[in-house]
């Protein structure tokens, strides 16, 4: 495995390094002639650093759609340093559809608009290599792959759809990528938005949404939409989390002080459930395989000061470690 790039090491604020790729193309109706339809496709911009993305969507096939989308980026999230994109010829993640419309983009126009404020506009040389720009390539194919099934048949305007990645944005960076010093066993973690924001980001609470509701406010249908997308895009991110490995040496057993997160179906939208496990179970081979976890139950809204501790047994196999007991002890 070669090493990392500089980008991913160096200390830089959010999105100073940054990553740029499409998915789509995604149905999208007028807000006046209901039976107008066009088509629309969606911009993932991810930080390096940081790991935060920013998604939107682009209304259009030509050049100018694109430049549109990318000022709406820049005047949010400020000016990258560099960009780094698949080039029109080679973009893995999006379908023939796209592929064969962005190849007649004229990209000098596109390089040229960040010149004057110094961003960097690299593309990746292989089409046949998908990890290169591989950060965005895997939150692209699992971001796609999620949408399409939250959104289904269901046509919406472009506001509408709009409105849903901008959530969708909020979710993603909403992922625990460490946790804090100040008491890991709190169950609090860090999380992209967090650094995006300077301090803790609040949760919003969601409203009680579900398929069977025939709703008239079209806000509350996107909340389902974004609930559906949840629900179906940590079934389908938490098991990349695991190392999966074969069984040619023998692995750590978890133990008893490590700091996890716990998979649960009914977990609630943005939250992750972080604990502590504080009895490990080992089999008659010395394995173990299910233990006693502890952790905060707390309700939205609420911090977790003055929260009863919570023990419930769970399987090793719906844990990701994320802090070893050991490295606790070091810090």
């Amino acid at each position: 495995m070669g090493m990392l790039p500089i980008e991913r090491l160096q200390p830089a604020p959010a999105f100073y390094y940054c990553a740029v790729d499409l998915f789509g193309p995604f149905m999208i109706r007028d807000t006046v002639k209901k039976r107008t339809h066009g088509k629309a496709y969606g911009v993932l911009f991810n930080c390096l650093t940081t790991r935060a993305v920013y998604v939107d969507l682009a209304e259009g096939y030509d050049t100018s759609s694109f430049i549109m989308t990318l000022r709406r980026f820049v005047t949010v999230r400020g000016y990258p340093r560099k960009m780094i994109s698949d080039s029109g010829s080679q973009l893995v993640a999006a379908g023939k559809e796209l592929q064969q419309v962005v190849h007649k983009w004229d990209w000098e126009p596109i390089k040229s608009f960040g010149k004057c404020k110094g961003m960097d506009w690299v593309t990746t040389k292989s089409a046949d290599a998908p990890w290169e720009n591989g950060v965005s390539e895997s939150l692209v194919k699992s971001v796609k792959k999620s949408l399409e099934v939250a959104i289904g048949t269901s046509v919406m305007t472009f506001s509408e759809l709009q409105t849903v990645l901008f959530e969708v944005s909020n979710l993603l960076n909403e992922r625990p990528i460490g946790t804090k010093n100040s008491d890991p066993t709190e169950g609090s973690y860090l999380c992209p938005n967090d650094l995006l924001l300077g301090r803790s980001s609040i949760r919003v609470p969601n409203g009680n949404f579900n398929e069977n509701s025939n709703y008239k406010l079209r806000w509350k249908f996107i909340q389902q939409v974004v609930q559906n997308f949840w629900k179906k895009w940590t079934r389908d991110f938490f098991p990349t989390l695991i190392i999966r490995q074969k069984w040619h040496t023998k692995q750590r057993n978890v133990k008893v002080g490590d700091l996890v997160i716990v998979q649960d179906s009914n977990i609630v939208r943005g939250r992750w459930k972080m604990a502590q496990i504080v009895e490990a179970n080992a089999g008659r081979d010395g394995f173990v395989r299910d233990v006693i976890l502890r952790y905060k139950n707390v309700s939205q809204g609420v911090s977790y000061n003055g929260c009863e501790d919570q023990t419930i047994r769970r399987s090793v196999h719906r844990l990701v470690v994320i802090l070893p007991v050991e490295e606790q002890l070091q810090d």
